[in-house]
């Protein structure tokens, strides 16, 4: 009993090490990426290509499951100055899928033989849990208990994104596109290129655009799905019976639309990038990052919180990639938690950026000719409140 406690006490004496150094990082909400292939237009397979290798923005949990990328549900014309309405397309394709139900049997690690457990939930719910809580829990021995209520209220914070991405480049002459297309790999045996070469590359290309319409759902989450969940699916031994009901239910688990944004890729700078596929996914990672911001600013429980790095000057890692302006306002948040294990948030503070202070951190920025390698963070300044500790959440809110 004394080894086991020894061993006990030094996990988590290494959870209150990682806390120490991250604290929170534990506020993230979960999504999960799609994107919608259109494969009769130009460079579908690389826009594929370059998609599935988009990574999920830093601010989410990575929820992806395996298959990424679905046929879209119109298949028009190469012209695409207008944008179809993917919405009963994605609606029917989400729930054929189950959609709703895979990701939740990511989040229990849902295995072959019916069994699941709770180590994804554990490993973000260390995430979810204050340093006391866990001194706390040292002597009580109910951080297992603590640890997976907390992961457990991450399960609503499932988003699954839908991307509707299409390619449109809007020069008018065929030939143009040809030239474009050679000069990005076309021809066997192009390499590496001199910095004329990527310039005169650059400008050929800059016609390259795509329209991107996103797609917002939400993972439902109740008492009643948790609790259906728990009595009719959850085991952990092998049980083949309520691994089939699992399979087959396609209506327990469900996902809400919450709305869609529609960005359009003109002049992204593509200095300092020389090759086909990175230029495809600069274009593809800056249009979608778009979406995310603007979606975060129409509907606020998709907004993500963020933890401040220093308290003076006041900074924050968050920036263009998220469209901060000097005009953006953010409330400055203090955790805590209800008696029931529940996260609480207090605003103590509203901030604003400092102008001129605004961090770039948009995909491949530090490539550009004009980027800012002194400014690694947002800088802000305090508009009301009181911030005691940089232990504390920013969040984006409206003016």
């Amino acid at each position: 009993m004394k080894r086991i406690y020894i061993l006990f006490s030094l996990v988590l004496f290494g959870a209150l090490v990682a806390f120490s150094q991250d604290v929170f990082n534990y506020h993230k909400s979960s999504l999960y990426s799609i994107m919608l292939k259109h494969e009769n237009q130009e460079f579908c397979e690389e826009l594929v290509a370059c998609f599935n290798k988009i990574p999920i923005p830093e601010k989410f949990n990575d929820h992806n499951l395996q298959i990424r990328v679905f046929k879209a549900g119109i298949q028009e014309e190469s012209d695409t100055s207008s944008v179809a309405n993917q919405k009963p397309h994605i609606d029917a394709l989400l729930k054929q899928n189950a959609i709703g139900r895979r990701l939740v049997a990511k989040w229990f690690n849902y295995s072959k033989d019916g069994t699941c457990n709770l180590d994804l939930i554990e490993e973000r719910g260390y995430y979810n849990v204050s340093v006391k809580d866990v001194i706390i829990s040292q002597h009580t021995m109910d951080s297992k208990n603590l640890i997976r209520t907390a992961g457990v209220e991450l399960i609503e914070h499932t988003y699954v994104l839908v991307n509707d991405i299409c390619y449109g480049d809007k020069r008018s002459r065929k030939e143009e596109r040809m030239s474009a297309a050679i000069a990005l790999g076309g021809i066997p045996g192009v390499g590496m290129l001199t910095a004329a070469g990527t310039a005169v590359l650059a400008h050929n290309y800059s016609g390259f655009n795509v329209t991107v319409t996103s797609y917002l759902y939400k993972l439902i989450w109740t008492d009643e799905t948790e609790l259906g969940f728990y009595n009719l699916y959850w085991s952990d031994t092998p049980n083949a019976e309520k691994k089939a009901a699992f399979n087959k239910d396609k209506e327990l688990f469900t996902l809400e639309y919450v709305g869609h944004y529609t960005t359009h890729s003109e002049n992204v700078n593509l200095k300092g990038v020389n090759d086909r596929e990175m230029q495809i996914r600069k274009v593809c990672t800056r249009a979608i990052d778009k979406s995310i911001a603007q979606l975060q600013k129409q509907h606020p429980q998709f907004r993500v919180r963020t933890e401040l790095k220093t308290v003076s000057p006041i900074t924050a890692q968050i920036g263009l990639r998220e469209d901060v302006t000097e005009n953006s306002l953010f409330e400055v948040l203090e955790v805590g938690q209800t008696p029931n294990g529940r996260t609480t948030y207090k605003r103590v503070a509203t901030i604003r950026p400092k102008k001129g202070a605004i961090w770039d951190n948009r995909y491949l920025a530090e490539l550009e000719d004009d980027y800012n390698h002194s400014i690694s963070s947002t800088e802000f300044e305090l508009v009301s409140g009181l911030i005691t500790s940089s232990a504390s959440l920013i969040r984006e809110i409206d003016k």
